[in-house]
């Protein structure tokens, strides 16, 4: 095959085929590349990188590996040398600034969604004061109370919840290009948002359904 032109470019012989790997970006779509001996290099830096597997601590092997190049050529300069840890963070620090905005903002919203449960369950409870004595009067438990009020959060939340994943579902190609190895629909990134936000909707309507529990019958209705 041809390299660079392909009318002019010099003949190269492929000796063997290697798997596809992310050169620049995990995000980035990688061209056709090729791997040449140091000798056939085409570009006049005849820059090159050298990549070595250690185990244990590999910033400790920083200053071993340089006199290892040194040894074979003394004038050789080592410009940069880094963990595959800390080339891909790099690669990927745009994209993960991204998605810690994306993070704070989602937990502001849960927040926010937390506080109007209880915003609305809690003044629908002083609201219903004198329903909720005259429940307990005839006979209501406070367990009855209790899982009533909890009952109605809960039911405002799972509509909310639907509504947060057709929404998502239907974002997912904003996100796609920022996620790798995972997919926009991961059911199990699904399943813990859910968990969490149902946890959560459940601790706010906890506190006003405990409180709508130990209303007193009598004096609700004399209040009335």
């Amino acid at each position: 095959m041809r390299v660079g032109s392909a009318t002019t470019g010099p003949w190269r012989e492929i000796v063997g085929i290697v798997g596809d790997v992310k050169q620049v970006s995990l995000a980035a779509e990688q061209a056709d590349a090729l791997y040449l001996p140091e000798s056939q290099w085409p570009n006049a830096d005849n820059a090159m990188s050298l990549v070595v597997r250690a185990k244990g601590d590999a910033p400790a092997l920083a200053n071993a590996l340089r006199r290892a190049v040194w040894s074979v050529n003394k004038d050789q300069p080592v410009v940069r040398v880094a963990t595959m840890e800390q080339l891909v963070s790099r690669s990927a620090a745009q994209r993960r600034f991204a998605l810690v905005l994306f993070e704070a903002f989602a937990a502001v919203a849960l927040l926010l969604a937390a506080a109007g449960i209880y915003g609305v369950l809690s003044g629908s409870v002083t609201e219903r004061l004198r329903e909720i004595g005259v429940r307990t009067a005839l006979g209501a438990s406070r367990r009855d109370i209790l899982t009533m009020v909890v009952r109605e959060g809960l039911e405002l939340t799972a509509v909310g919840v639907g509504v947060g994943i057709v929404a998502s579902l239907a974002c997912t190609q904003v996100i796609s290009k920022m996620l790798f190895n995972v997919s926009p629909v991961d059911l199990p990134t699904y399943v813990g948002v859910t968990l969490v936000l149902s946890s959560v909707a459940f601790l706010a309507c906890w506190i006003p359904a405990r409180r709508a529990a130990r209303v007193d019958p009598m004096t609700s209705l004399r209040a009335d």
